[in-house]
């Protein structure tokens, strides 16, 4: 069969249903025949990195692999950016580049998108994916379009497939049926034996869980080992909203010190179950005292297949731990002044009343730590990496894949790189809430380094800009409008709309006041305990 069926068929056998990116003349012959069988919707939107995130969320939301065409040099190395995002925060992609054809190598010339070679490309992507592949060998293309969708799906990372350009002419054959990985009993048994040992010499252990739980469907595992041991477990930032925030032994969010119950599970804890965490600066560094080598036991899914391992561990015969007095849990009192706090408290109140799934995503900046007032069951948000402008392009990915309206929280620095993606909405009719923090300024810069003068933003009418690309644009000033506001928007699933909160100057969240002050004193005077 032709290259693009044998494309075609290994996306069907690893549940892909839809495909991202931008045209390219590397890639043209491919979204041609892609077009032509028209057997899954290809989203466009304007730039390689937006495309990237757009297909990063769907991947986050619908823990499946997804898929970005991106021509040769220019596209693909626009992207790497949002990649390497993808891959540090272990999001599974497929990331198709076009590659010249060997007609056009052999004649000698500098090609055109080339950067020093003409496997520059290859060469860069090797830092930010699993694995590369390029299908110049028609015998064995099909198995290297399955072995690439396995490594992304297996190891959740992004992967390169180089397509060149006269390859959509090759004829191949597909791979045999997938299977997929299994674990042998016997490197389950060292593994659960390595676990158990450590917990029956503890007395009060406490599990941090990372978004990797997710990320390999082992949520239910954990939340069934927490229970028949009794063990709390808490989230990391990255980790929130995929756990039951109800769960008798959820602990909470730890971020830093004012997350007070977290901590002081972690302090009083004889033993750390480290499970599915990336152990990132933002979440570590300036609370090493809280995790030190005696006491942490780290799981894993590159040791041991989470999802088998915690199954296990839940069956064996362990005495549940005895109860113990959890730190109370602060009661936050809804912030009065309009600020960005008071506004997630107010999103998340009216988001609580209605009977609906509502996905939240939220960009970088203090809107991330904004939403540390909100409680919802999907959220999205680069958490460790923080790269900006993810949130606008992330809200068309999820739609795409659940079809669920998604809200957006993004700052106006962050809408400035990426916002003008929402013209796209139009064309295949998502309708996503877009709530711009408009104070006017870089504000993650601002908290970290006052002094600097570029901070400021000026005031670009994002509202005014939204009605110009077919959406629903509304400022706001206070909560009574916002609130408003978001019921107008939350109610008319014709086109996007976006709201404009004018922050008064000054309201930045403390949240994000205190992990800046932690994070420095951290990085600059050596690491800290909590």
């Amino acid at each position: 069969m032709l290259l693009v069926d044998a494309l075609l068929h290994e996306l069907e056998v690893f549940e892909v249903k839809q495909l991202f990116g931008i045209p390219g003349d590397f890639v043209l012959p491919l979204f041609e025949q892609l077009q032509q069988r028209s057997k899954l919707p290809l989203y466009y939107l304007s730039h390689e990195p937006s495309a990237v995130f757009a297909a990063d969320a769907a991947a986050r939301i619908s823990n499946n692999p997804e898929v970005v065409i991106l021509t040769y040099g220019a596209g693909a190395l626009n992207a790497v950016n949002a990649v390497a995002q993808a891959y540090v925060e272990h999001v599974p992609l497929l990331v198709i580049a076009g590659f010249p054809s060997q007609t056009e190598i052999d004649r000698g010339l500098q090609i055109h998108h080339q950067a020093k070679t003409v496997d520059s490309q290859r060469d860069i992507y090797r830092e930010i994916t699993a694995a590369q592949f390029r299908l110049d060998q028609p015998a064995r293309a099909g198995a290297d379009i399955r072995a690439a969708l396995t490594v992304a799906k297996q190891q959740s990372r992004p992967v390169l497939l180089e397509i060149p350009r006269d390859a959509v002419q090759f004829s191949t054959t597909v791979a045999g049926l997938y299977l997929p990985p299994t674990v042998t009993a016997d490197e389950l048994a060292l593994a659960v034996a390595k676990i158990r040992a450590r917990l029956q010499q503890a007395k009060q252990p406490v599990i941090i869980a990372g978004v990797d739980v997710r990320r390999f469907a082992a949520v239910a595992e954990l939340e069934a080992l927490a229970d028949a041991l009794n063990i709390p477990f808490v989230s990391t930032l990255m980790g929130r909203a995929s756990f039951n925030q109800q769960h008798r032994l959820y602990g909470g969010i730890f971020l830093d010190k004012s997350d007070l119950r977290p901590a002081q599970l972690l302090r009083d804890a004889d033993l750390i179950l480290q499970i599915g965490v990336i152990k990132t600066d933002s979440n570590f560094a300036a609370h090493a005292g809280l995790f030190t080598a005696e006491k942490v036991l780290l799981v894993e899914q590159a040791e041991q297949a989470l999802k088998p391992l915690l199954a296990a561990l839940s069956q064996q015969q362990i005495a549940p731990f005895a109860d113990r007095a959890w730190p109370p849990l602060p009661i936050a009192a809804a912030e009065q002044q309009f600020s960005a706090t008071s506004l997630v408290q107010a999103l998340d109140r009216i988001l609580t009343r209605r009977n609906e799934t509502v996905p939240l995503i939220s960009d970088i900046g203090d809107c991330l730590f904004a939403s540390l007032h909100a409680n919802p069951s999907l959220m999205l948000a680069p958490a460790f990496y923080a790269s900006m402008g993810y949130a606008v392009p992330a809200a068309f990915g999820v739609q795409a894949v659940t079809g669920l309206r998604p809200v957006v929280l993004v700052g106006d620095g962050a809408f400035l790189m990426t916002g003008l993606e929402l013209g796209h909405c139009a064309r295949y009719g998502f309708a996503p809430v877009i709530i711009v923090f408009n104070n006017q300024r870089w504000d993650m810069i601002d908290a970290f380094a006052p002094g600097l003068n570029c901070t400021d933003l000026q005031h670009w009418h994002y509202a005014e800009l939204a009605r110009g690309m077919g959406g629903q644009g509304m400022q706001v000033s206070n909560l009574t409008d916002f609130s408003e506001a978001l019921s107008l928007a939350l109610n008319n699933c014709k086109r996007f709309s976006l709201i404009e909160v004018m922050l008064p100057e000054g309201s930045r969240t403390e949240r994000l006041n205190n992990f800046a002050a932690g994070f420095k004193a951290a990085a600059g005077a050596g690491l800290t305990s909590c």
